[in-house]
């Protein structure tokens, strides 16, 4: 499978990097409280990257995902406080034929929107859990009734697509976010937001038939890029400190132990990258199925290694409430956390016996 990026993709994660230096700085990530909605209107308006793999005929550019993954590792690398990774996984999520209008407000206009696929106690969703009822409208408008946990950009997104199972048969919903009562969580990051949405009566519409499975697929995916573009961003700093910060006369980056530390790290970083990656590649095809967890357990992993230890090697400031060393780290805890941690993953990708 070929790795390499056309000149077309460089230029665009140029675009992006040069974007973010402007617009997202340690100054209004932490001034947003998880959201900036200044950068989210310049990120949709100027350089349209809601409306990437969303097709031509919907008002989208129509490329693959290759080039939605490069934007979400670097929004990752620069913790950008916006809803852009739950937006573009919802529109990927979404059956063109079902759901036209939304994907044009997504491409166009710059709607927000997110998945609700997680419940309380569970890393997905149970269709047993769920009430749902047809509208008097008829067609295929619902009510719901239920609860999801842990929804990213739950508190701001302008749509909120449901996982649930209405006459029988599991599907995606979509509901208007004011129709929903939405209580925001207090999570270990800070430059995310996630809530609790309660649905009672909430009208909804289907707008995806396959139950769910593909939206957990490609959320796991751009989980798996915002952890390697978190992790890359908290090794770079790490280098840099050791590099400049000087003991005994010499900089840190000469004493041979914490060179060793380092390798390990970027080592650990290769292998989610190379694992991201792949299963970006494999997008459409049968191994998606697989290689989407296994990127994200890849990636959330090393991302919380390489952070963790950015803390550890930044020595007495890396602990400080000022340096930027927590946020990554608590991005990174985030991640690994978020829709099935390292055992439920090893478990899904390689069964007990007798399961």
């Amino acid at each position: 499978m070929e790795f390499g990026f056309t000149a077309e993709q460089v230029e665009l994660r140029d675009t992006v990097q040069g974007f973010l230096r402007r617009h997202a700085t340690s100054e209004r990530v932490r001034a947003a409280d998880g959201f900036d909605a200044g950068a989210w209107r310049r990120l949709t308006d100027e350089l349209g990257v809601t409306g990437l793999a969303v097709a031509p005929e919907h008002g989208g550019y129509g490329t693959s995902w290759v080039e939605v993954a490069v934007v979400l590792v670097e929004t990752g690398a620069a913790l950008l406080p916006t809803p852009y990774l739950s937006t573009v996984t919802t529109a990927a999520a979404l059956d063109p034929d079902l759901a036209g209008d939304l994907l044009t407000g997504i491409a166009e206009r710059g709607t927000s929107a997110t998945l609700a696929l997680a419940e309380p106690g569970r890393a997905g969703w149970a269709p047993e859990n769920w009430s749902c009822r047809a509208d008097h409208q008829g067609g295929d408008r619902y009510l719901l009734d239920g609860v999801k946990e842990h929804v990213l950009d739950g508190a701001v997104a302008e749509t909120v697509v449901v996982a649930a199972t209405c006459a029988g048969e599991p599907g995606l919903y979509a509901v208007r976010a004011d129709d929903v009562r939405r209580t925001g969580h207090d999570t270990l990051d800070l430059t995310r937001p996630q809530a609790r949405l309660e649905f009672s009566g909430t009208p909804a519409r289907l707008v995806g038939r396959d139950g769910g499975r593909r939206a957990l697929e490609l959320m796991w995916l751009a989980l798996a890029a915002d952890s390697i573009g978190v992790a890359r961003a908290s090794l770079e700093r790490t280098v840099e400190h050791l590099r400049t910060r000087q003991q005994f006369g010499v900089p840190l980056a000469h004493f041979q132990a914490l060179r060793h530390r380092i390798a390990d790290l970027a080592v650990a970083l290769e292998a989610a990258t190379s694992s991201t990656w792949y299963a970006v590649r494999s997008h459409g095809t049968a191994e998606f199925g697989t290689a989407a967890p296994l990127a994200k357990l890849v990636a959330t992993d090393a991302a919380y290694a390489v952070t963790a230890e950015s803390v550890q090697l930044h020595g007495g400031i890396g602990f400080t409430w000022e340096h930027d060393a927590h946020l990554y780290l608590r991005r990174a805890t985030a991640n690994r956390l978020l829709l099935g941690d390292a055992p439920a993953l090893r478990s899904r990708l390689a069964p007990p016996p007798g399961h």
